[in-house]
């Protein structure tokens, strides 16, 4: 995956002292599609949060603004964990073996969702993981390389939030022992999106979520 690097050239300063300016990143290409028109941040300077909190606050914000995340950024543990009753699915035929076990969302496990022969134990799960970050408006936010990493979080675009550009990020982590464990990506209510070149995985859930409220004008491209 790319990611346009405009590299300018160094000044020689009077004193014969040379100062290399700082390399600006920026989204690659546009979007086609039902997402053709998205601008995402558009001409906000481009900058890199510090650490989770602060990257939490600039996409939950209403400024517009063009984040780059050029290391990882680890959500787990920043809300503590749950221990409650969750209960085992009759699909689970391969009980610590990768097989999922389920956090009892929404009655899920009581509700015959959990299928005929489900048994009920004890889950211990990641709280950031279950409830991703609420985005503003007018954000984009683009991965340096394969160094752009949401580890345990992932993002909600939704309730009227719209012109927002994802490139080149992964989210990973998200309590995949669980279902329910955690989306990476959800889509509900919200026009103008563009998603482009991410990866997802190791999610307890669904990698992109569309609902329950329709959206307008979205565009998922090279993603995997």
């Amino acid at each position: 995956m790319k990611l346009a690097l405009l590299a300018l050239s160094s000044v020689l300063l009077a004193d014969g002292a040379v100062v290399t300016e700082r390399q600006t990143r920026g989204v690659v290409g546009k979007p086609e599609g039902f997402g053709a028109g998205t601008t995402g941040g558009g001409n906000a300077p481009c900058q890199v949060p510090a650490n989770v909190a602060q990257l939490k606050t600039w996409l939950e914000d209403a400024t517009a603004r063009c984040i780059v995340l050029d290391k990882e950024y680890n959500f787990k543990g920043t809300e503590g964990t749950v221990k409650e009753q969750g209960c085992r699915p009759a699909s689970n035929k391969c009980a610590g073996k990768g097989g999922q076990d389920a956090i009892n969302k929404a009655s899920w496990c009581t509700n015959g969702n959990a299928g005929s022969g489900s048994t009920g134990l004890t889950v211990t799960y990641d709280k950031a993981g279950v409830a991703g970050i609420n985005m503003g408006s007018n954000k984009s936010v683009i991965g340096v390389g394969n160094k752009g990493v949401l580890r345990g979080k992932g993002l909600r675009i939704a309730n009227g939030a719209k012109n927002i550009i994802l490139q080149n990020i992964h989210i990973t982590d998200l309590n995949p022992q669980y279902i329910w464990g955690g989306d990476a990506i959800t889509l509900a209510g919200t026009d103008l999106v563009w998603v482009d070149h991410c990866k997802v995985s190791l999610v307890g859930r669904q990698m992109f979520v569309a609902g329950p409220q329709a959206s307008n004008r979205v565009t998922l491209s090279n993603n995997e």
